[in-house]
């Protein structure tokens, strides 16, 4: 019986084949320095067994989750203590991603829950003092003269808190507006954006106190006569303000596209 001879290359198709990936990728990995096939005499690539000997590493890093780059510099120099490092060191990166997904699968189920409460509460009739306590902000200042506006401004305050702010599902992200202008029936100026956060960093800080609050159901078309009613209720019944008023956005145009849906909580600290 004749033995067979081993093959010593392959074409790019049967390893491509092989594999079941395109040929563009093998000649990606080509290309970064991973593979380095010879070429025959009509050249057309060849590859050995010391290239599928490194293609069988580098598909079980990738498929493990190690990038093009952590691979190549492996690849460049390994033994088996410097294998166990790599590996120790993914598994710390996959506990920081599981630590970091858990935080943020209690923030979702939180969410889900205050947005069902929202939801079934009945809507406010009249403004209504509530005892609120400290509250741990971020904050971004900025002078912003339309509301539609406030979006970019929120996106730089979680641009500057990646990790520790999300805009969907988060129900605490406010706005504050000049106490004069409000008074004196002007709506549109903003002069901060914030978001409450219970653990991390923080900027500032919103006081313990009475807050004179009324919760608003729809477009954003009626927040200011909403305003204008809150300050009436507060002059009838001889009530000051100690600071400017807020905006809540306890469900807004991140979380639906129909306006009615919309939840605002108007918000003053009284003197």
């Amino acid at each position: 019986m004749p033995i067979m001879k081993r093959k010593q290359y392959y074409k790019i198709g049967e390893i491509a084949s092989l594999y079941g990936i395109g040929t563009d990728s093998l000649r990606y990995y080509e290309e970064i320095g991973i593979l380095k096939p010879r070429r025959d005499d009509n050249g057309y690539r060849m590859y050995n067994i010391g290239d599928i000997r490194t293609l069988n590493i580098l598909r079980e890093l990738r498929s493990i989750g190690f990038s093009m780059g952590e691979i190549k510099e492996h690849l460049a120099d390994f033994n088996l203590e410097k294998t166990l490092d790599l590996f120790r060191a993914e598994i710390d990166a996959i506990d920081k991603k599981t630590a970091e997904l858990t935080a943020l699968r209690k923030q979702l189920a939180g969410r889900i829950k205050e947005i069902q409460l929202h939801r079934s509460a009945m809507p406010d009739a009249v403004p209504e003092i509530r005892r609120l306590p400290v509250r741990r902000i971020l904050r971004l200042s900025e002078n912003v003269y339309r509301d539609e506006d406030l979006d970019f401004i929120i996106k730089k305050l979680q641009k500057e808190h990646e990790g520790q702010l999300y805009i969907i599902g988060n129900g605490s992200i406010g706005s504050t507006i000049p106490l004069g202008e409000i008074q004196d029936g002007r709506y549109g100026h903003f002069t901060s954006v914030f978001c409450t956060t219970d653990a991390g960093d923080y900027d500032a800080k919103l006081p313990t106190g009475d807050y004179l609050t009324l919760t608003v159901r729809g477009s954003y078309r009626d927040i200011p006569d909403a305003w204008a009613a809150l300050f009436r209720y507060m002059d009838e019944a001889g009530l000051t303000a100690a600071g400017d008023p807020m905006e809540l956005y306890i469900i807004d145009n991140h979380d639906t596209n129909d306006e009615n849906e919309y939840i605002t909580q108007l918000q003053v600290l009284l003197g």
